[in-house]
């Protein structure tokens, strides 16, 4: 049988013909094996069709040949999707077209998700493909891996699959029908009132992504310090002495809303009054505690961690760990949300095991200790339902890793020591907590004490304080390595001295990459409304774990995202990026909003929503949006202007031409057009000359008598 696999990419296509029997062979832009074929895409090799194609053929053009941008085109809604081969693909798209009549069925090797499907799915649909087609899911370049693979391979028409197409392209149309026409009305009407910077940008995800940061930036910026209170006391018991903090009881006077102490004289009044009194043990628990290692690495985790480790960005740690997946094959498919394994993954744990203690001979002693019939919880089926990929984990393969740059020698020891961990016990602590009342007052501390290390001698992880004080208590003169004396409740405990501290409130920190993406995924957190809270709690937030990256990068290279001085890894907002957020309406930048969409994507893949449906949906918000751009009022940087005395719409703006400066009517490339025009008289228009009002570009007739 005469196969012809398209893979999203070349090193997919290796990994394949790697497997196969035989000699691969150049023909051209495919590679032959046997009977099979292998074309690689190198991603996306249609794109779609710009405005213009949709567009009336009557519309102007401007100088570049290009139809102007006019409000009352808007929305622009395609009545049928046009794709394009991409400038450099048109080759490729032949060379599949040829061979499809030459072979017996079509094996779609894109990534296992729902962008690898579409990329495939569109083309074979491009070039009228009626063969039968077969999905191949590749999620370890390992050639064991591989074979399995192929020896697995499924019906491209599955209900999963047609999920993961659906989905994609949902996004995809929504994101052009968002981006572009926002894009242009936002444009347009900064354009009416004077704007003469360049096209304000908007984009389903990127625009709520920053409008989260300049919020931040701005809560930061207006924060107000309350001064505050909190008392912690020094207990004499018969075994020892200890700290602990003060708990206000429910109907205690002189707190705020957040149940913090303000009221200095109340404050002073509880220490001078429980100093040296006698109190009692109301409450002692000392009990056991085990804490199993950490599941394994989704690629949110990963960037989390080495983003605060390393501080490296999030581009950055998706480029090693592909880098890790695709070129030297040691590590698992790195694109996942999920953290979890299937049961049959905890078989291959002697052959991977083997192949690290060979890649990282420094780490032999921790794989020396890993109890390989150790089973932790992230081996779980049932967590993998719903689930394309399985979190990042090292592979059998074996590769020299030498020339492996720092941050990819960083991002393989996280996934190799969150491995490891799994096969480690876990981490044994004894927890303590204690409450003493004094004269009606409450003081409560917390003792934590390690047994035995377990998984986090895989990590080298520091012990954690032996007692931490209340998290909400805002005191820290309770913390530190305490060892809590044994007690038992009705025992006596004697306050020694209590003491006041004064405390400040602190603005929230700025945002780094992590925290960002966190923001992005718990979304529902920056939510006050309760049914929009507990709707987005269901979702994944914002954007995918693939594009959340690119989408950090692209508001960095877009100077909307600036550091933050003195520090490597947190940034701020921009003015210009501010000055967007401003201009464009609620819907449009709302995180709430677009969690909703990622939500509808959600119901579109699963059927529970068509995808009619969903686009008809869209196309009446976009509608709405477009008509509130219409009149929005913008809080843009804009050239002095006055209003056109011609067409008594428009503005007259100052401009440059080769004669030097006129001043000339923003509406000139509105419908209907307004062809007015003035010279400039020390900054202001001269009104003493008469508009040209026929012909092409700007003119001036002489002053009447002159």
């Amino acid at each position: 049988m005469k196969r012809l696999f398209i893979a999203e990419k070349s090193s997919l296509a290796q990994a394949v013909v790697a497997v196969l029997p035989g000699a691969p062979e150049r023909k051209g832009i495919a590679t032959k094996v046997g009977d099979d074929y292998f074309i690689p895409l190198a991603g996306h090799i249609l794109e779609q069709a710009m405005p213009d194609e949709y567009l009336p053929d009557d519309v102007p053009l401007n100088k570049a040949g290009n139809k102007v941008w006019r409000a009352c085109d808007l929305p622009i809604v395609p009545p049928e999707w046009i794709l394009h081969p991409c400038d450099d693909k048109q080759a490729t798209v032949n060379a599949i077209a040829t061979l499809l009549p030459q072979v017996d069925e079509v094996i779609h090797l894109g990534d296992p998700d729902a962008e690898g499907q579409l990329l495939v799915d569109e083309v074979l649909m491009f070039v009228g493909n009626s063969k039968p087609v077969r999905r191949l899911l590749v999620d370890d370049y390992n050639e064991k891996k591989v074979r399995e693979a192929l020896a697995t391979m499924r019906d491209n028409d599955e209900p999963q699959f047609r999920a993961w197409y659906r989905w994609a392209l949902a996004r995809s149309h929504y994101d052009w029908l968002i981006g572009l026409n926002t894009t242009r009305a936002a444009t347009i009407r900064a354009r009416e009132l004077g704007y003469d910077g360049g096209p304000l940008t908007a984009g389903s995800v990127q625009t709520p992504t920053l409008k989260l940061v300049v919020d931040r930036d701005r809560a930061i910026e207006n924060f107000k310090p309350i001064l505050f209170f909190t008392l912690s006391a020094a207990f004499t018991h018969e075994l020892g002495e200890f700290r602990a903090n003060w708990k206000a009881g429910e109907e205690q006077g002189g707190l705020d809303d957040a149940g913090r102490l303000v009221d200095a004289t109340i404050a002073q009044e509880v220490a001078v009054r429980l100093s040296g009194k006698a109190g009692t043990v109301t409450a002692y628990e000392k009990a056991e505690r085990k804490e199993a290692p950490p599941v394994t690495l989704s690629l949110h985790e990963l960037t989390m961690i080495a983003v605060a480790k390393y501080g490296y960005t999030g581009t950055e740690i998706l480029d090693a760990a592909q880098a890790l997946y695709e070129q030297y094959k040691v590590t698992s498919y790195p694109r996942t949300d999920n953290r979890y394994l299937y049961d049959v993954k905890h078989e291959d744990a002697p052959a991977v095991m083997a192949a690290l203690a060979q890649n990282v001979p420094a780490l032999a002693e921790l794989i020396k200790g890993a109890d390989l019939a150790r089973k932790s919880s992230a081996f779980n089926d049932k967590k993998m339902e719903g689930h394309s990929h399985h979190g990042i984990i090292p592979t059998e393969g074996v590769a020299d890793l030498s020339g492996l740059s720092e941050i990819e020698r960083n991002v393989y020891d996280l996934i190799v020591r969150s491995y490891i961990a799994q096969f480690y016990p876990a981490a044994v602590f004894m927890q303590t907590k204690v409450e003493v009342t004094v004269d009606g007052e409450c003081f409560r501390a917390n003792g934590k004490t390690p047994v035995s290390a377990g998984w986090r001698d895989v990590y080298a992880l520091p012990d954690e304080d032996a007692a931490d004080s209340n998290a909400d208590s805002g005191d820290d003169s309770a913390s530190g390595k305490q060892t809590l004396p044994a007690m038992k409740e009705g025992d006596a405990a004697s306050c020694r001295q209590c003491d006041v501290a004064n405390r400040k409130t602190t603005p929230p920190a700025r945002f780094d990459e992590a925290t960002l993406r966190a923001a992005m995924v718990d979304l529902h957190k920056y939510v006050t409304d309760p049914a929009a809270k507990a709707r987005l709690k269901e979702g994944a937030g914002i954007g995918t774990q693939a594009t959340q990256a690119s989408i950090v990068e692209g508001l960095r290279e877009r100077a909307f995202l600036t550091p933050v001085k003195g520090s490597k890894t947190k940034f701020m907002s921009s003015s210009p990026a501010r000055a967007l957020i401003d201009a464009l309406p609620g819907p449009v930048k709302d995180p709430a909003m677009a969690g909703m969409f990622k939500l509808a994507l959600d119901a579109v893949a699963s059927g529970a929503m068509t995808y009619e449906a969903f686009m008809e949906r869209n196309v009446a918000f976009i509608t709405k949006v477009v008509g509130q751009l219409r009149t929005a009022a913008m809080n843009l940087p804009v050239a002095p202007s006055v209003p056109c005395p011609k067409c008594k719409v428009g503005l007259l703006r100052k401009l440059k031409s080769e004669k030097g400066p006129f001043w000339g009517c923003s509406n000139f490339q509105a419908d209907p057009k307004c062809t007015a025009s003035y010279p400039d008289n020390d900054g202001q228009p001269d009104f003493t000359v008469k508009p040209k009002v026929k012909g092409k570009g700007f003119g001036f007739k002489k002053p009447v008598g002159a």
